[in-house]
């Protein structure tokens, strides 16, 4: 244990308040000892001090019935800083997980934006839904999407603004899976649908032809499509 630590500990234990900085400085030390967690987690006056809360709730040794009361008590942004610490522990991550679950609801759309851009996975299944197109453009650059996610925006996002933004998306927007979702959507426009279905293969083509989720003029509008790929080999020669 390092001379701060024991220190600190020492004028924990009697009754002393040590300023907020010096706690800090040695939470956030690799070194921190369990016993100074536990010292801190035993005094009332720590439930109102919402920064060291933050860190104590990113130490492996943070206790579980500490964190259930203190992730009620810190800020968003402090709860999304547990859920992308790898020393916190793996059930006080899931306790900030769902209580950023729970909070969402409650956030302006600036803090949607900014969450969606470094949120947890287990968050996406909500914002994937989100009716605002810049949330959506954030969790597009989130580094933890995939393509796979890409695909479940494009089903299970009911906004057409928000699904043009995916669509129009460097990374995700092209991938022959995105394009073959969003081609089947009934809400998307004839023209937009046919303007991507141009660049899918043949046997992509075909697949949407023969799929019953397929629009009646979309697919008449996928077999011009390939009776005029069809015909263009004939027509050079």
């Amino acid at each position: 244990m390092s001379r701060m630590a024991a220190d600190l500990i020492g004028r924990l234990e009697g009754g002393e308040r040590p300023p907020e900085g010096e706690l800090l400085r040695a939470l956030r030390s690799a070194s921190c000892p369990e016993r100074l967690v536990a010292t801190l987690e035993g005094c009332r006056w720590v439930r109102g001090a919402r920064r060291v809360m933050a860190i104590i709730l990113r130490h492996p040794a943070c206790s579980i019935a500490f964190a259930v009361d203190a992730v009620g008590r810190v800020g968003w942004s402090e709860l999304l800083a547990v859920t992308r610490d790898p020393r916190a522990a793996p059930a006080v991550r899931r306790l900030a997980e769902r209580r950023l679950l729970e909070r969402v609801g409650e956030m302006s759309q600036g803090e949607r934006v900014a969450l969606a851009r470094r949120a947890p996975r287990a968050l996406f299944a909500l914002l994937i839904v989100d009716e605002t197109p810049r949330t959506i453009a954030a969790l597009l650059d989130n580094p933890l999407f995939c393509e796979a996610d890409a695909v479940r925006l494009i089903n299970l996002n009911p906004h057409l603004q928000c699904v043009r933004v995916a669509l129009g998306h460097a990374r995700w927007g092209r991938l022959p899976a995105v394009v073959q979702a969003a081609v089947r959507l009934r809400k998307l426009p004839l023209a937009l649908a046919a303007s991507l279905a141009v660049t899918l293969s043949e046997p992509q083509l075909r697949q949407l032809e023969g799929s019953a989720e397929t629009p009646a003029e979309l697919r008449q509008a996928l077999q011009r499509l390939r009776a005029h790929r069809q015909a263009m080999p004939a027509q050079r020669r």
